[in-house]
Formats: C-alpha cells, sequence, structure tokens
C-alpha cells in the first residue's frame, strides 16, 4: 500500500497493530484516475486507512505503515488491506466495468517469493475479479531481488494483470529497471509534477519520459496533480491520464463523486482552449517580431562585405533586446564571423562548457543549417525546436535565414532568442 503524501486526519491515540489487523479495522479509500482525453474517470487507486480499535478514528497511513514496519507486519497488514481494497472494488466495477484498479504493492511480496505471489492470486480468483481491470504498482527500488521481481512480473503478466512502475522521477528511481520490468503504465511522482508549469527542467525530463513512454508503448500516469496550472500544463504537454488532489481526494467507494470530477474535466477543457489560443495569439506576435528583426538584420548585412560582418552583428545584438546572441554561416556551414552576444541582460552560465562556436567551427550538423540546405525544402528561413545553448547555457530557438551580401554571395544568419522571450510557457 502507498503511503499518502498529505495525512488528512491528526496523529490518533496509540493502537495495537495486531489488534488492527486481526479484526480487519482497515478502511479502503479510492483515489480517481482520469482520462483528459475521454473526459471521464477511467480508473482508481487503492488506498488504506485504519480504523483505531477504541475510537474508530482514522490512523493516516503513514503512521500505520510505520508502525508496521516497526513491529515486522508489513506482509500482515499488506494482505488485509489488499484485500479490503479488492472487496470493495468489486462494487465499483460491477457500477462501472470500464473501470480499473491500481493497487500498490509491498516488497514483502518479492520477499515471500512464490508463497506471496500466490497468495495474491488467490485473493483476486476468490473475489471474482479479472485480472485485466487491475494494475499492480512496483515501486522497484524497494526490491533487491531482481531475479525474484522479474519472475513476479513476468508470471502476473502472463495472467493478464497490468505492471506498473511508481514513483518515476522520485530521487531514489532507477530508469534501468524499465527495460527490465517493460512496464505498461508509468506512474510519474508528484516530484516532477509540482509547480512544472514554472520549473524548466522538470519539463524536460517529464518530456523526455513521455517520449520514452510513447515508444515503449507505455501508459503514463501523473500523480499529486494538485492545481489547476499544473493539470493544464499537463495537458499541453499530451498527458492524457492525471491522479490527484485537483479532480479528487481519497474516497470511500461510496462516496465516489465522479459527477464532481467530470465536471473539474470539463471545466478544466474550457481552460484550456482560452488558455491555449491566448499563447498561441503572443507566440504568433512574437515570432512575426522575430522574422521581422531578422529581416531589419539581413538588409544591413547585404550592404555590408564579409570583412564587415562582425561590426555588423555587434550592432544588431546591441539594438535587438530579444536576440541572445548572433551568427553568419557560409553556404559550406563554415562560421564566417564571431559568436556576438547580447549583453543587455541576457543571463549567461560561466563556464568552460558553454562556449560559443569560434569562427571557422563546422555547423553541418546542425538543424539550422541543414534543414535550410535541404533541397526538397523552398522555405528561406527555420526555427529550430528549444535545446539548450553550447554558447550561454540556456534554453534557445535558433532562427537561420538565407541573404546574399553586396558580394552576391550566399551566407546564413543564425539567431538564438532565448525561449523565454517567446511568451510560450512550454519554452520554459
Amino acid at each position: 500500500m502507498d503511503p499518502e503524501k498529505h495525512p488528512l486526519v491528526s496523529k490518533p491515540p496509540a493502537f495495537n497493530l495486531r489488534e488492527i489487523i486481526e479484526g480487519g479495522l482497515v478502511e479502503p479509500h479510492f483515489q480517481p484516475i482520469v482520462s483528459l482525453n475521454r473526459r471521464s474517470i477511467i480508473g482508481v487507486e487503492g488506498l488504506s486507512r485504519g480504523l483505531h480499535p477504541a475510537t474508530r478514528q482514522l490512523i493516516p497511513p503513514t503512521e500505520l505503515f510505520h508502525q508496521a514496519m516497526i513491529q515486522g507486519l508489513e506482509a500482515d497488514l499488506d494482505r488485509v488491506c489488499r484485500t479490503k481494497i479488492m472487496h470493495d472494488f468489486r462494487q465499483v466495477v460491477a457500477e462501472s466495468p470500464d473501470f480499473f484498479l491500481s493497487i500498490n504493492l509491498d516488497s514483502s511480496v518479492f520477499d515471500q517469493g512464490v508463497q506471496g505471489q500466490d497468495h495474491l492470486g488467490r485473493q483476486v480468483a476468490e473475489l471474482g475479479l479479472e485480472p485485466g481491470h487491475i494494475a499492480l504498482e512496483v515501486i522497484e527500488s524497494e526490491v533487491e531481488d531482481v531475479k525474484e521481481l522479474q519472475r513476479f512480473v513476468e508470471n502476473f503478466r502472463g495472467h493478464g494483470f497490468l505492471i506498473a512502475l511508481d514513483d518515476v522521477g522520485a530521487g531514489h528511481s532507477n530508469l534501468n529497471r524499465i527495460p527490465l520490468i517493460k512496464p505498461d503504465i508509468l506512474k510519474v511522482d508528484r516530484f516532477l509534477v509540482q509547480d512544472i508549469q514554472r520549473d524548466f527542467y522538470k519539463q524536460e525530463v517529464l518530456r523526455s519520459l513521455l517520449n520514452m513512454a510513447r515508444r515503449l508503448g507505455t501508459l503514463v500516469i501523473a500523480e499529486g496533480v494538485e492545481t489547476e496550472e499544473e493539470a493544464l500544463f499537463l495537458l499541453d504537454m499530451d498527458v492524457d491520464m492525471i491522479q490527484g488532489y485537483f479532480f479528487a481526494r481519497p474516497q470511500r467507494r461510496a462516496l465516489l463523486e465522479k459527477k464532481a470530477v467530470t465536471d473539474r474535466i470539463e471545466g478544466l477543457g474550457e481552460a484550456f482552449k482560452k488558455t491555449f489560443l491566448k499563447r498561441m495569439g503572443v507566440r504568433k506576435f512574437n515570432m512575426n517580431r522575430f522574422y521581422a528583426m531578422i529581416m531589419e538584420a539581413q538588409m544591413e548585412l547585404r550592404m555590408k562585405g564579409l570583412a564587415h560582418f562582425d561590426g555588423a552583428l555587434k550592432g544588431i545584438v546591441g539594438r535587438s533586446p530579444l536576440v541572445e546572441g548572433a551568427f553568419v554561416l557560409n553556404e559550406e556551414g563554415a562560421q564566417v564571423s564571431e559568436y556576438f552576444f547580447n549583453g543587455n541582460g541576457h543571463a549567461r552560465r560561466r563556464s568552460v562548457v558553454f562556449q560559443p562556436f569560434p569562427k571557422g567551427s563546422n555547423h553541418t550538423m546542425k538543424d539550422y543549417y541543414f534543414s535550410l540546405m535541404d533541397p526538397s525544402s523552398s522555405k528561406g528561413s527555420y526555427v529550430t525546436e528549444p535545446h539548450l545553448s553550447m554558447a550561454s547555457g540556456t534554453g534557445c530557438v535558433t532562427i537561420s535565414s538565407f541573404f546574399m551580401n553586396e558580394e552576391k554571395k550566399r551566407f546564413i544568419l543564425c539567431l538564438d532568442v532565448n525561449t523565454h522571450a517567446l511568451g510560450d510557457e512550454n519554452a520554459g
């Protein structure tokens, strides 16, 4: 079971954990997992709350499982919680046949080997549940026996269960387990999701995970989404499956507010439409400014000979606050000017790693060069995807465009524009 990050109740009086286990004093809670593309709930994660034997006060999962660890009762508590969750899920799936259950497995299941796995299989069979309705969450960092983990995955996948890798992106996550487990689902940890709309590094890590998941045919669930801003950004990144307080807190089965969640999804869709149109308007406005700016720079360079490019570029970046740096290539991809930085407030990472290419450098492997030189392309200019500038160490896009100078020779003007200047939240 997964101790929830945000306990809902205060610490209860002292309790007897064996009494809770033997009496089955565990209350299942379910948190909806939504699909934004389908605009509906598609599953639930099963979580557990202990009930105090005397007061029936809810015991936070952090306290419940901490005591189990201290007393060596993880396996016993895990079985009780799992049985209670799957028992209640029978009623959930009876009302919503397309829902799936995501349930976390304690590492004790692997420690017990075949015995622990057989017990889990019997639980599912005795409750009359279909394996295809259940995703078994594995926290790979808790499993020491890699071969046992692999046997477990192969066994249960063979019986039709889904395998989910939990806490992906957390500090202890080992991505080298992904090719070993070949998970059906990656559950992205809240650490990566929290305030992702304001953190360029988190955005790029998640973008890499999404690209990898698409290639592997793996679903992605973003956990711990708490704000509309986070949800909107994830939606814009094409994250379909989301779980978190923004949609609903974990609830008892009888209290699952499906309509409230659906209404929240619909509201998010309307907010996304407005945000998208506004951002696209800003981006289009800025791109028009950039193209006007590069045309103005070209006009100046057209009247110069090669020997005077450096002086012209220095003046161009000085007059263009949106430009981070500028340089010129010849048709063979060689840099024929120095790289000129804009000193008007543009931040640079001072390190030997981040240095501009010197005059004479070969740029033929760069997309801002070969995309323009592609014979099948009729474009006279090109804008790269956001990337890390090796000149400044900051995120940028490079705008490149042909021009012909007074000597009737063709050159390529390249302007690096900081991604923040695009006015695009996705650019970081």
